[in-house]
């Protein structure tokens, strides 16, 4: 709309503030207040408005300038020039009141035609005229509520119920979502859904067939490693087990009789030892005695020996003194036969007699050494002989204590012979100790079995059998996962597997808690592909020790592909792309603050990156702390004007899905989500006069209540990429939408 203020005297006003609406007669679309900015030429404002179709309008004007304030109301037309039109009288505007006349007018033909008569009477009476009266106040006290307490642009129930919802929104002020280019650290990265897998997965299998009779464990539980999960019936194991223990037990005892005769073996031995010990001493002493008895007869010998020379010597002094004493004969007879013819003295005599005496006594003394010489040697006779006897005697001793210790040392070798085969025996005994002990190991082993443990510390992620149940050996009764750690995965197709090395960082977001991603590294990268489906897996180990991620939890994974450098980005939704014939061209709406809050775009073309994680790099065409336009509408223009009702946020990757719903609608009118996982959108009603009191999601049959002012967070499952997700108020007035990217 173009407007000309002149005050009275035909001069135009400039500086006037000028607010304009303009909707059709009592039938509002969602038209906003507009605010008329100054024209080429003094006193001229133009105002955006929106004539969605033809036929009569009224244009609301309010002026607040230096000479005052006014308002008015303008009848407008389509294909009306407003500057030669003037006020009247207009036939259109009876057309509802003709249209009950007509309809009156009908009615009355009818009963004519068909006979009938009205009667008045019976028409009015006191109760009929006291309900039209009731519902005269009624229709008036609704009229007045409309006329007086509706506010300005809002729409009555009929006319929302009429009305096109469909209709585009006027032109003017667009309602946008601003967003600021942000100077941060930026690594490409690749973004697919992934699952998460036990580090350990067992299944709990029972080795011997027997009825469940407990199972006190259930889904969710935490078991530790050793925990007994389920018993089995051993009534049939027990009786087996028994008489294993009653069989180790004999041959126990037959090991402890093989002992003792192996003990008394060893005595035995020890004591043929000692005999054996005694009898080579008994040897010993004899053969010391015999050498003895050898020695004494050598000694005899010559004791013989000497006694005999001495014999020869005594009797050599006896010839000796018999042949003095025959000399000291003869010479006394001869000193006689002297001494009587007085040759020699007496005293001559006497010794003559003397010396003959002598020698009669030295031969008596010769003779008793011989007899004594002779008797030394009978008695060195005597003495050899008693030796030799003696010798005789030790020899057959010598022979009879080594006959002794021949026969102590037989006894030796068969007590060590007998032992040997006590100890073989012990042996014996005690390998069938052994073979009964396996034996009842094995037994209880088997009744062991009747206890299925767990192998891990985890979680209980499927009960397979109810107590009670019979099972044989190898089937699942439980299945368990270890999830401190815990593995996740994703299937990536070759194109990015090769970009992808252990040691890179993962990203990770689990269902209903976009808003706080945790942080994992690539642990290993498949080495093949499935022939079917061309990926292969690429797995991250979380050390889950909270527990937060459980087994086979939907999750999405942002895996990086390359280095971490800083760059200015911006979400990937405020980049357009347009194919030119120099190829596809990247372009994004910068929007730059103007007057009251409001804001001017412009295009501008950038050069882009790979996107990552719902941002995209910018190499050049911005500057960080620049404004964009978010997922910008089709309707933008070069020099457009758009508002934010909410205040402009920064390019983040977990950015908020935040939906305002304000006298405009849905602001702003289209989200952007990721595709294939969960996410989350939160919903604040500003306007207190508006359908938009609730929130639906028809194709997931989603109703949530909205009160004012108070945020709703909504989460979403899963939606393909592509699909438009919409949400409407309950009277289908306002339309939103939610585009999985």
């Amino acid at each position: 709309m173009l407007i000309k203020v002149t005050d009275q005297s035909g001069k135009p006003v400039s500086g006037a503030t000028i607010k304009t609406l303009a909707k059709m007669p009592g039938m509002s679309m969602g038209e906003r207040e507009q605010l008329a900015t100054p024209g080429s030429s003094g006193g001229e404002y133009t105002a955006p408005a929106v004539f969605a179709m033809g036929g009569a309008y009224e244009a609301t004007i309010e002026i607040e300038g230096p000479q005052g304030s006014g308002k008015t109301v303008l009848p407008l037309s389509t294909g009306e020039d407003t500057e030669r039109a003037g006020g009247g009288f207009n036939l259109l505007s009876l057309w509802p009141w003709l249209l009950v006349a007509a309809a009156l007018v009908f009615v009355v033909v009818r009963i004519r035609k068909s006979g009938q008569r009205v009667h008045a009477k019976s028409l009015f009476t006191r109760q009929v005229l006291l309900s039209l009266l009731v519902l005269g106040a009624a229709l008036a006290i609704a009229v007045w509520a409309v006329k007086t307490q509706r506010r300005e642009g809002a729409m009555t129930p009929i006319e929302a119920q009429v009305m096109e919802m469909n209709a585009p929104a006027p032109e003017g002020v667009i309602p946008v979502r601003l967003v600021k280019a942000e100077l941060k650290e930026f690594a490409p990265t690749v973004s697919y859904s992934g699952q998460a897998v036990g580090f350990v997965e067992q299944d709990v299998v029972p080795r011997v067939t027997g009825a469940i009779v407990a199972m006190p464990v259930y889904v969710g539980d935490r078991v530790r490693k050793g925990q007994v999960l389920a018993r089995l019936d051993t009534s049939q194991l027990d009786p087996m087990v028994g008489e294993k223990i009653a069989g180790v037990n004999t041959a126990q005892k037959g090991v402890d009789v093989a002992a003792l005769e192996y003990q008394q073996a060893l005595g035995s031995i020890a004591q043929a030892k000692a005999e054996a010990s005694m009898a080579e001493g008994e040897l010993a002493e004899a053969r010391s005695m015999l050498e003895a008895t050898q020695q004494g007869r050598g000694s005899a010998e010559s004791e013989v020996t000497s006694a005999e020379a001495e014999v020869k010597s005594m009797e050599a002094e006896l010839a000796a003194a018999q042949a003095d004493e025959e000399y000291q004969r003869q010479d006394l007879e001869r000193m006689r036969a002297l001494f009587e013819k007085g040759v020699i003295s007496k005293d001559e005599w006497q010794k003559s007699q003397s010396d003959a005496r002598k020698s009669s006594a030295m031969v008596d003394k010769a003779r008793e050494n011989v007899r004594r010489a002779q008797s030394a040697v009978s008695s060195a006779r005597a003495m050899l002989k008693r030796t030799d006897a003696e010798i005789s005697a030790a020899g057959r001793k010598v022979q009879q204590a080594q006959a002794n210790v021949a026969a102590k040392r037989a006894a030796v070798r068969t007590s060590e012979a007998g032992a040997k085969a006590s100890k073989s025996k012990v042996g014996q005994s005690a390998a069938g100790v052994a073979e009964a002990a396996a034996s009842l190991r094995g037994a209880t082993t088997q009744r062991g079995f009747a206890e299925l443990k767990s192998n891990i510390d985890g979680l209980v992620t499927s009960r397979l059998v109810s107590p009670g149940t019979v099972v044989a050996p190898g089937q699942a009764v439980l299945k368990l996962a270890q999830v401190s750690p815990i593995r996740l995965q994703a299937n990536v197709p070759e194109s990015d597997l090769d970009r992808i090395a252990p040691g890179a960082r993962v990203t990770v977001r689990s269902r209903g808690d976009e808003e706080h991603p945790l942080l994992a590294t690539v642990t290993s990268v498949s080495p093949g592909l499935d022939p079917s489906s061309r990926t292969g897996i690429v797995e991250a180990l979380y050390p889950n020790t909270g527990g937060k991620i459980k087994p086979g939890q939907y999750l999405a994974m942002d895996i990086t592909v390359g280095s971490v450098r800083d760059s200015v980005v911006v979400p990937s939704s405020a980049v357009l792309t347009e194919t030119a014939d120099q190829g596809n061209r990247s372009y994004a709406w910068i929007a730059k603050a103007s007057a009251n809050g409001e804001y001017t775009v412009s295009r501008k073309e950038v050069q882009v990156g790979p996107a990552s994680g719902g941002l995209v790099p910018v190499s050049s065409g911005l500057s960080s702390g620049e404004l964009l336009v978010d997922d910008p509408p089709p309707s933008l223009v070069e020099g457009s004007r758009v508002s934010a009702p909410s205040q402009p946020v920064a390019a983040t990757n977990g950015k908020p899905q935040v939906v305002e719903i304000t006298d405009a609608g849905y602001v702003p009118p289209s989200i952007q989500v990721p595709a294939g996982r969960a996410f989350k959108v939160t919903f604040i009603r500003r306007a207190s006069e508006t359908c938009g009191t609730e929130v639906i999601f028809p194709s997931l049959s989603i109703r949530k209540e909205l009160p004012l002012n108070v945020p709703v967070t909504i989460e979403i499952p899963p939606q393909p990429q592509g699909r438009q997700l919409e949400f409407t108020c309950p009277m289908n007035m306002l339309k939103g939408k939610a585009v999985p990217k």
